[in-house]
């Protein structure tokens, strides 16, 4: 089952839902092992087929610490098929061409782990024996950690068109499964500007992504790109000497702010608020990224950043700023107040002078 095209539901609950690349992990509530839990499926979630490395992982974990871990239930690509993994009373629900069937974490005293083969319709993981969640409408997870009560993934079949006149097997089908439309785009970008190549001439225009309808009673940001110009190297927050960076005068010991709106990082590498940014230690990940319309702005890693930590954008001149659901979160302060204040996942709008903390990074938003 390829989680990469294939949406992710998430049902309510006071459990977490987490997903790291093409790894899904519901947690039934959380105590001291749920960090160390989340911390060694993301150490190996970037692999290519993770299973087998985060079953080991887990094992270390789970069995190795002295408190008892929450229960918890787990899907992850392997060479063979998807790993699912459950512990305690959390069970999955398996739909596919062969029928349904329901595996159950609680009749083993360790853990019930089953390779499932392709191809499969439908997963759900939740708690208790029935394995039967409800998600919310229209929700899907692309990267992060949020509150819920298990999750249900579903496969992306692709329609068939007018002149096919040949039908496709199953296999091929999910082979050949393409990404739905999101309907809440990371991006929170209500217009993006024209994305600039760093090194290399115009190649033409970009396909636009397409633009879901807004929830009732939301606000509709859009995830349709301006026209692209070449892909835009990725952004670091680390210093490179190619790149041009500020200089502190001889006379002065202000750095010399950009003319144009930009942040700024302490060691005086400015990016132009021209453009909405993904902020993380592994922004490219992100939908927005991959649609381009957001750049990718790359904090060194650090283990209290998640791959997708933040989200800004430019509306109009103003500057909004979102937390992604991580568990570290992002600060901000204003000018004049030192204290620090958690923003939430809603947009909030960070003032000229006003200042992000990641972890122990700080950007400050100087204005033209």
């Amino acid at each position: 089952m390829r989680v990469d095209t294939s949406t992710i539901g998430i049902a309510p609950g006071e459990g977490l839902v987490a997903r790291f690349g093409d790894v899904v992990i519901y947690l039934v509530g959380a105590n001291a092992s749920s960090e160390r839990i989340l911390g060694a499926v993301e150490a190996v979630a970037d692999a290519e087929h993770p299973g087998a490395a985060i079953a080991q992982r887990l094992a270390a974990v789970v069995f190795g610490t002295g408190s008892e871990p929450p229960p918890f239930g787990l899907v992850a690509p392997t060479a063979d098929g998807t790993l699912v993994l459950l512990r305690g009373p959390v069970s999955a629900m398996i739909s596919g061409a062969e029928g349904s069937r329901r595996l159950v974490g609680a009749r083993a005293f360790t853990w019930v782990d089953e390779i499932v083969r392709d191809p499969v319709r439908t997963l759900t993981v939740g708690p208790g024996s029935d394995g039967r969640v409800t998600p919310y409408p229209r929700t899907d997870l692309r990267a992060g950690v949020v509150p819920g009560g298990g999750f249900v993934i579903k496969a992306a079949v692709r329609r068939k068109s007018q002149n096919q006149h040949h039908a496709a097997t199953p296999a091929k089908k999910a082979a050949a499964s393409y990404e739905p439309a999101a309907t809440a785009p990371a991006g929170l970008a209500a217009s993006e500007p024209e994305l600039e190549s760093r090194s290399g001439p115009r190649t033409g225009p970009a396909e636009a992504a397409p633009t879901p309808e807004p929830l009732p009673g939301t606000r509709a940001w859009s995830a349709a790109p301006a026209p692209m110009r070449a892909e835009a190297q990725p952004i670091r927050l680390r210093k490179e000497s190619a790149r041009p960076h500020l200089h502190t005068p001889a006379h002065t010991a202000e750095p010399q702010h950009p003319a144009a709106p930009a942040l700024v990082a302490e060691d005086g590498t400015a990016y132009p608020l021209d453009r909405a940014y993904v902020i993380g230690r592994g922004p490219s990940v992100d939908e927005s990224v991959r649609r381009k319309t957001a750049a990718p702005l790359v904090l060194q890693r650090d283990r209290h950043i998640s791959r997708v930590h933040a989200y800004l954008s430019v509306d109009a001149g103003k500057v909004f700023l979102r937390d992604a659901g991580t568990a570290a979160g992002t600060f901000v302060s204003t000018p004049g107040e030192p204290r620090w204040t958690r923003i939430s996942q809603s947009p909030t709008e960070l003032p000229p002078g006003g200042r992000i903390r990641i972890s122990e990074q700080v950007l400050t938003y100087h204005g033209a």
